[in-house]
């Protein structure tokens, strides 16, 4: 094989950054680069899994240089995420074929309902006939649900209006401390420090990824100065659209236009810095749609599962391994 397979180790994540960027010249990303750089800063702390990426991660490469990567957002999901140096390379089977049964084995999880099945879901886009041909000759099948939806905003009509109510004010990354953003997020997305408590530090490791940028991490003060709004964005050169991720607001602030004049905010300052940006992709919830967003692409996900036995489990009697 003319790939050298290794495992993720920290000092790839830059290149892997840079891969991704290039990505949008071809398609919309599934595993984008606020995708990477959230999960990279906030899920070590935020879900335990401290080296997620550096024992499941793989990366091939060609030449000493890294020419494709199959990533989950540092969880255990079984989601997965294939990257690739050039559009090429995305259509290369003999590289293919080594992903998906590297996605397999080590990528895949447990369904702890039913103890003995594992499986792994891969995100394929729909311009890629080549990955999802060989994804079903591997026993991966299509899901009718579950695919990634692309949503943006068009920035057409900016500068947007930006209305907050009597006594509340916008402050950013450069005067707001990270546990402000971590306690407008618990109060948005409906959990307590006792069920993570170490909120506050993944907030803080967002704050230390290469393409985070203080302006964009805003957070809106209610009269009294506490934090009740949040929203990060990301955005690089050469990106067509920036992405937000995260936006909450606290469960007692809702129905006030928080959420709304956060987008506002975050996408006329993103406008001042990078002019040739077109549009936010954001979430895929009602609140986004009333907004102007709009579904650019789907991306299927293929799941593939299979149930496994223990060695001294009399039903694995016969079993050779095979996949």
């Amino acid at each position: 094989m003319r790939y050298q397979f290794d495992f993720y180790k920290k000092e790839d994540l830059c290149e892997i950054a840079e891969m991704i960027l290039r990505s949008y010249s071809w398609e919309y990303p599934a595993f984008g680069l606020s995708r990477l750089e959230f999960a990279n800063g906030l899920h070590p702390a935020m879900l335990g899994f401290p080296d997620v990426w550096e024992r499941t991660t793989g990366i091939w490469r060609c030449n000493g240089e890294v020419a494709a990567c199959a990533i989950s957002e540092g969880n255990d999901e079984g989601q997965v995420f294939f990257l690739f140096k050039t559009r090429e390379l995305a259509e290369d089977r003999e590289l293919l074929r080594d992903m998906l049964f590297y996605t397999k084995t080590t990528m895949s999880t447990v369904d702890y309902d039913r103890q003995e099945r594992r499986y792994v879901s891969v995100f394929v886009p729909r311009w890629n006939r080549t990955l999802a041909g060989l994804a079903e000759q591997n026993g991966f099948k299509k899901q009718e649900e579950g695919q990634e939806k692309v949503n943006i905003r068009s920035f057409a009509g900016a500068p947007f209006p930006v209305k907050l109510p009597e006594g509340y004010t916008i402050a950013d990354g450069h005067t707001v401390p990270p546990f402000y953003q971590a306690n407008v997020h618990m109060a948005a997305f409906h959990y307590s420090i006792k069920k993570v408590p170490d909120c506050t530090r993944g907030f803080a490791g967002i704050r230390k990824q290469p393409h985070y940028d203080p302006d964009l991490d805003l957070c809106i003060l209610d009269p009294q100065g506490r934090p009740v709004a949040m929203a990060n964005t990301w955005c690089a050169k050469g990106m067509p659209y920036c992405e937000l991720e995260p936006l909450g607001v606290a469960f007692w602030e809702r129905r006030k236009g928080l959420g709304t004049a956060l987008l506002n905010e975050s996408a006329n300052r993103v406008l001042k810095k990078y002019p040739d940006c077109t549009g936010m992709h954001g979430g895929d919830q009602p609140f986004y749609d009333a907004l102007g967003f709009q579904v650019r692409e789907r991306i299927p996900a293929y799941q593939w599962e299979k149930d496994i036995y223990i060695s001294w489990d009399p039903r694995s009697a016969g079993y050779r391994g095979t996949l």
